[in-house]
């Protein structure tokens, strides 16, 4: 089980190296303590770490908690390398998103996800997101090239 808290400044190093790996950090845009730490001061914005016996798995940063629209977006999602395929990933997400809807009030989540990234978008659709949109050649990559982007969202299940 994955225990969601929020973030403190003493857990940046390690979640920085969780993001920092590099099947991983082709996948996000600025990365770094910087960026974590501006996250950290934005009262917008939520970061919560992912635990399993205390050491952290994953993380996650919700924007748009303060809003008040309902409408949150999970701007980043990383699981450690190590615990891919180990439902780790899945629960980070269901506890992230039960997390929006119960905790922040949300009406509907969404997030976006390069189109190359398959594993993501294959656990998105599998808990419920939903392609409302592709961003043609949105995010220009190191080599040159630019990739798409796919625009999910999530809606509360009424009685659920």
């Amino acid at each position: 089980m994955v225990l969601l808290r929020v973030t403190s400044s003493a857990d940046l190093d390690a979640l920085v190296s969780l993001e920092s790996a590099p099947d991983t950090s082709r996948w996000l845009g600025e990365t770094g303590r910087a960026w974590h730490e501006q996250v950290l001061a934005d009262p917008d914005q939520e970061h919560l770490t992912g635990e399993v016996e205390g050491a952290p798995v994953g993380f996650a940063v919700l924007s748009g908690v303060r809003e008040g629209e309902g409408l949150l977006e999970i701007r980043r999602i990383v699981v450690s390398v190590g615990r891919r395929g180990t439902g780790h990933g899945r629960a980070l997400l269901r506890g992230v998103v039960a997390h929006a809807y119960e905790g922040l009030g949300a009406r509907r989540v969404r997030l976006d996800v390069k189109a190359r990234n398959t594993r993501a978008l294959a656990l998105y659709r599998s808990e419920g997101f939903v392609a409302e949109g592709t961003l043609l050649a949105a995010v220009p990559e190191p080599d040159g090239s630019r990739s798409d982007l796919v625009l999910m969202a999530h809606a509360r299940r009424l009685g659920g």
